[in-house]
């Protein structure tokens, strides 16, 4: 009866491991590689802003959804614990089921914005 039990309560640990799966929706999706977080995020596309405030760090992301066009020019910003507001200009095809996936990480002190090359 002992061996029955740890082998349930070990099947129970096993199953919860990598159960967890994080449901992402929009094709912009921004990380943030930092343990310092970020807030404010805002993306300007055209004459539509789409913005959180909510803070994100340490793989946390935040996703939007933009409009499925080539030569879609946007403007992705957000604001740094210290105040900062960094900011950068892409330019990308979304075309249906397409994603970008951007990164927020700080490298020698400085923060930087670019394309996500993490799988």
């Amino acid at each position: 009866m002992k061996r029955l039990c740890m082998a349930m309560v070990l099947l129970l640990l096993l199953s919860a491991c990598g159960g967890r799966e994080e449901t992402v929706e929009g094709n912009l999706i921004l990380t943030n590689y930092s343990s310092e977080s970020i807030s404010h995020i805002t993306v300007v596309c055209g004459e539509e802003t789409l913005s959180s405030e909510a803070a994100i760090s340490d793989t946390q992301l935040c996703s939007f959804t933009l409009p499925e066009e080539e030569n879609l020019v946007y403007t992705v910003s957000f604001q740094t614990e210290d105040g900062e507001t960094v900011s950068e200009s892409f330019a990308d095809i979304l075309g249906e089921g397409t994603a970008v996936r951007l990164r927020a990480d700080q490298e020698y002190g400085s923060w930087r914005l670019v394309y996500d090359g993490t799988p």
